[in-house]
This record gives C-alpha cells, sequence and structure tokens, in this order.
C-alpha cells in the first residue's frame, strides 16, 4: 500500500460512503465528470498535456498509468487542440470505462472490494470500502491543507474538485467547521 493514490482514485475513494458503501448521494450524479476532469488534470501536471485558450494540446506520451495512456491516444488523433468542454462530452460514452479502471485501480491497492448485488433481473456491483486507514489519513490531510494551507500543485487541485465533486460535506460533517 505504499503507493501513491493518483488524484482520480482520492475522489472516487472519498465518494463512497463509508458504512453502507456506494457513492453518497451528493457526489453520485457529478462523479462521471469529475473523474474525467481529474484525469485531465493529473495529465496536465505530469506535463503530458497543456492548456491553450480552454484547449488541450497534446505534448507527450510518456506514461505508465492504463487510463492515461487511453486518454492520450484519443487525445493525439485529434491533429488540432479542442476545447476541454467537447472533450468531457466525448468522453461520456467511455464513462463507464473510466469508472471501472478507477475502481480496478483502487481494489489493487486493497483500499476497496465491489460488492455483487442484484434485483430480480438487474445487476450492479457496489464499491465497499474494506480499508479505512488511508481514507481517514486522506481526510484528516485535506483537513488541514483546508486550515493551513498548501503550495503542492496536487493539493491545491484536489481541494479544488472537492466542492464541485459534492465532497465538502463528506470532509466536514459538522456545519461548524
Amino acid at each position: 500500500m505504499n503507493q501513491p493514490i493518483p488524484l482520480s482514485q482520492k475522489l472516487y475513494l472519498l465518494g463512497i460512503h463509508p458504512e453502507k458503501g456506494g457513492l453518497i448521494s451528493a457526489s453520485y450524479s457529478a462523479m462521471n465528470y469529475i473523474l474525467i476532469g481529474s484525469l485531465f488534470l493529473e495529465l496536465f501536471l505530469n506535463k503530458n498535456i497543456s492548456f491553450d485558450q480552454k484547449k488541450v494540446v497534446f505534448l507527450n506520451d510518456r506514461t505508465s498509468d492504463e487510463l492515461h495512456r487511453f486518454l492520450l491516444e484519443k487525445i493525439k488523433q485529434k491533429p488540432d487542440p479542442v476545447k476541454i468542454s467537447s472533450w468531457i462530452q466525448k468522453l461520456q460514452f467511455s464513462q463507464k470505462h473510466i469508472r471501472r479502471e478507477v475502481q480496478h485501480g483502487l481494489e489493487d491497492k486493497r483500499l476497496i472490494e465491489m460488492e455483487p448485488h442484484q434485483f430480480l433481473f438487474f445487476r450492479w456491483n457496489k464499491s465497499k470500502i474494506i480499508n479505512t486507514a488511508p481514507v481517514y489519513h486522506l481526510l484528516s490531510d485535506i483537513e488541514n491543507q483546508i486550515f493551513k494551507g498548501t503550495e503542492s500543485d496536487e493539493e491545491i487541485v484536489l481541494l479544488s474538485m472537492l466542492k464541485p465533486a459534492g465532497l465538502l460535506k463528506r470532509i466536514f460533517p459538522e456545519r461548524e467547521k
């Protein structure tokens, strides 16, 4: 478990209900957009892409992450830069693949497990946290970053994604904070 957790996996992990499993209702509808956006930000932080006037510009394809390669192949196919909003719309057709890859990454790190569920003839898998220590550590780190400030680009990006993901109530259940 010494591997660092990428931004997209941190956001998905924070979106899982701690007791019941599955995504919390506040982040359920936004999670697909959040995962796609966080993957673009991961690529930006890794210097695989850059942004020029709201357009995604391909720089290089050096990465070891399977999901990053998937996105970079799609970006590389376009000869001209495309707006980020267009990419998010186009990748909506790949949302199941993206979510599944994020889930597999967390399963490989032994942080979650996927429980199969069924009602009549409907089948689905529900995420459940099995190792809570990294989650509580992540929550305390985020709380410290909010109250004390941070200089790290990755931490700033994570903090900026919390409100759109609907995760502020998860981090601060008491309204006083």
